[in-house]
């Protein structure tokens, strides 16, 4: 009975000419996602009768010079203009936050990183997209599980990634082949990828090297710091995760880091700075990266772009140079753990308060679909990364960062592990920053930081309240975001 029902209200519809496959939630026609997301834009614009639609994107300044273009392209497409208002990273959660009190609908599109989606989510800021992905059918496909979890929050798609942003450790090729001779003779083996963080270390011991030293038949007119890495305030937690090599808490909450376990991450995270430059303690991405493109490092452990800076940037001195490692592993229970922080990772997410949200959905969708996403990740002036499997032949995105590292990058993409998807992350992540930074710069002890981190995050934990916490935790563990399990 019902069928019939059903065929007679679709016989209805047809002889009164409307559009079937949008009426219904049906697949939008085309036969790429790029085509789909294009023919979505264009029926809404007709369907909502708009004259000149505008969207308009906070934008991450660190794409300012990389987004117009593809701005312009689907304004071209589609007709629908595009007004990225950049903004710096660390400013960006606030506008947010402001817009879920304010609701002025200023923004149609949020350019972010994924731990800002549980903040906005709980804050009522950020539209799910499940029922245009219904229609647009974007495809995932070619993301491994831990990166493709970070789209969704409590089980709705609420952010679109296009970064594959998990940490990396490269070396320098040339200084290694200086060595190779004598590094064997002294270890027992070839200067390559270092299996362990202490290893890692124990090579920066080894190539760390004074101004006006003679090594391996060459002098150095400038230090050659072993080893380099984020070690500042709003950057260090985006690495520790590395060290400690598994979750943080447990399924109730209860930190994990006051334990040997803890203790010897928090060790091994501060003993490696002394092969640092001594400010790197102040030091961003503005001063990380030309750094290592002057070749005053042996290696460094960064967002995997740092490989394609060394390679493209004018000013680099080590084009050809770089070998990319997999993330240096710690052993947990005596086996060797690597988990590979996705240390920020840009994408997007949509402003519930945006008066076309629909129409954010398809262009977003455009953006990081399989091709047009390799476009954009080969773009010369962005500093989007490898992440998906067709990276690895599209010759645009080799030239930039070259076989061996994407391989490499989606091999630590097997292990990338999800920062705090949990609401008041930034609260854990200044507890667990401020502690690390007191024990660099030689003020308290592991052990001592490791009771202030726990006591710091139970508060923050019951100040947000324990029982919505405990929930959200367990569902982003049970997502596969994190990789591990309880």
């Amino acid at each position: 009975m019902m069928k019939r029902i059903l065929l007679g209200i679709i016989a209805l519809a047809v002889a009164a000419g409307l559009a079937l496959p949008q009426a219904f939630g049906q697949t939008l026609p085309g036969a790429t996602v790029e085509e789909r997301a294009i023919n979505g834009a264009k029926a809404y614009i007709k369907k909502h009768n708009l004259k000149n639609p505008t969207l308009t994107v906070l934008q991450n300044a660190l794409f300012k010079n990389a987004q117009p273009k593809y701005d312009r392209q689907w304004t071209k497409l589609t007709g629908v203009k595009i007004k990225s208002i950049p903004y710096g990273y660390t400013d960006i959660p606030s506008k947010i936050m402001a817009e879920a009190v304010a609701k002025t609908g200023q923004w149609d599109v949020f350019n972010h990183f994924p731990y800002s989606i549980p903040d906005a989510w709980g804050a009522g800021v950020i539209q799910p997209l499940d029922a245009f992905a219904k229609k647009g059918k974007p495809d995932f496909s070619g993301i491994e599980s831990g990166l493709r979890a970070q789209q969704w929050y409590q089980g709705k798609l609420t952010f679109f990634l296009l970064d594959g942003d998990h940490l990396a450790l490269v070396i320098r090729k040339d200084i290694a082949d200086l060595a190779r001779k004598d590094y064997k003779a002294k270890f027992g083996k070839e200067p390559g990828c270092p299996e362990t963080m202490s290893e890692w270390e124990q090579m920066a011991k080894y190539f760390h090297t004074k101004k006006g030293q003679t090594r391996w038949g060459k002098k150095f007119d400038k230090p050659l710091y072993g080893s380099l890495a984020y070690r500042s305030i709003n950057f260090s937690y985006r690495h520790f995760p590395a060290y400690f090599g598994g979750l943080l808490f447990d399924k109730d909450m209860n930190p994990k880091i006051n334990s040997a376990r803890g203790i010897q991450a928090i060790k091994e995270f501060a003993s490696i700075v002394k092969y640092m430059p001594p400010d790197v303690q102040g030091w961003g991405t503005p001063q990380i990266y030309p750094f290592w493109g002057s070749g005053q490092a042996f290696s460094v452990m960064s967002f995997p772009s740092i490989v394609g800076y060394g390679n493209k940037n004018p000013k680099s001195t080590i084009k050809g140079q770089q070998i990319t490692c997999m993330v240096p592993g710690v052993k947990v229970g005596g086996k060797l753990v690597r988990r590979s922080p996705q240390a920020a990772g840009a994408g997007w997410a949509v402003s519930r308060y945006s008066k076309h949200p629909e129409l954010a959905y398809y262009f977003l969708q455009w953006l990081t679909a399989p091709t047009k996403g390799d476009e954009i990740i080969a773009d010369p002036k962005g500093f989007w990364d490898p992440m998906r499997a067709s990276n690895m032949t599209n010759p645009a995105v080799v030239s930039k960062f070259s076989k061996q590292m994407i391989k490499t990058t989606l091999a630590n993409a097997k292990v990338a592990t999800s920062l705090l998807m949990i609401e008041g992350n930034y609260e854990y992540f200044n507890v667990l920053d401020k502690n690390l930074a007191l024990v660099m710069q030689g003020n308290i002890s592991a052990k001592e930081a490791a009771k202030r981190v726990e006591a710091g995050w139970n508060k923050v934990t019951e100040d947000i309240g324990r029982k919505n916490q405990i929930k959200a935790w367990r569902s982003g563990v049970n997502s596969g975001a994190y990789i591990d399990k309880f």
